[in-house]
């Protein structure tokens, strides 16, 4: 089974060697252009051209669409920090709560930089040893 981009790769490889063989075949011992192309043959050239064009174009547009549609999150997970949330205060100015160990960090983000706004710390999960302690 083929995937997409090998297939997109095989089917514009066959449009630009159609553009090659078609423009050296249509010279048939007539006068020949400067690169290969017989005189009366531009415009045939030019919409082989412009067909390899709208397939590369449409390979971006698919390329870009994928992207976007799956995407798996807009949430930043990488090991020890988390981005809890964030919203946006203004052009340029955007606030963001993290996730650190045990600890939320509210952080101000601006053109100036980052600033730590407030430190929420929460106590982690009690041990087995002070939970088997509390048992009567």
């Amino acid at each position: 089974m083929t995937t997409l981009p090998t297939a997109a790769a095989t089917l514009l490889a066959a449009v630009l060697a159609g553009t090659a063989t078609g423009a050296l075949a249509a010279t048939d011992g007539g006068t020949t252009a400067v690169g290969g192309l017989a005189t009366g043959d531009l415009v045939g050239a030019t919409l082989r051209m412009a067909a390899g064009l709208a397939v590369v174009l449409g390979l971006l547009g698919v390329a870009a669409w994928a992207s976007r549609r799956f995407r798996i999150s807009g949430r930043l997970r990488s090991g020890f920090i988390e981005v809890e949330s964030g919203i946006s205060l203004g052009a340029r100015e955007k606030v963001v709560l993290l996730k650190v160990g045990n600890e939320q960090v509210l952080v101000g983000i601006s053109p100036a930089g980052m600033r730590t706004l407030h430190v929420i710390t929460r106590p982690g999960p009690p041990g087995f040893n002070a939970v088997m302690e509390d048992q009567p």
